[in-house]
């Protein structure tokens, strides 16, 4: 049997195996030199997404908690009209 050489740590190992995305085919030698080389990073808190993940407005999210925390409110000045006498239109 060949061995092959990991892409990502170099480790030549006669066990190694092939991964194809969008038509290229990656070799490792384990899963998780694959997933460090492969996996999509959160947008907001940059693990690696390992699962389905959630993806909102092109973006991937390692989860719901994520892409909800980078949702950014417009902000607005409030104005005190009791204070102040004005009414803000």
């Amino acid at each position: 049997m060949a061995h092959a050489q990991c892409e990502t740590c170099g480790n030549i190992y006669e066990k190694a195996f092939h991964v194809s995305l969008d038509g290229q085919t990656h070799v490792f030698d384990c899963f998780e030199c694959a997933i460090e080389a492969l996996a999509p990073r959160c947008t907001h808190c940059h693990l690696r997404v390992i699962g389905h993940g959630v993806e909102k407005r092109g973006a991937i999210y390692c989860c719901r908690h994520c892409a909800d925390a980078t949702d950014v409110m417009p902000m607005r000045e409030r104005l005190d009209t009791q204070a102040s006498g004005r009414v803000s239109t």
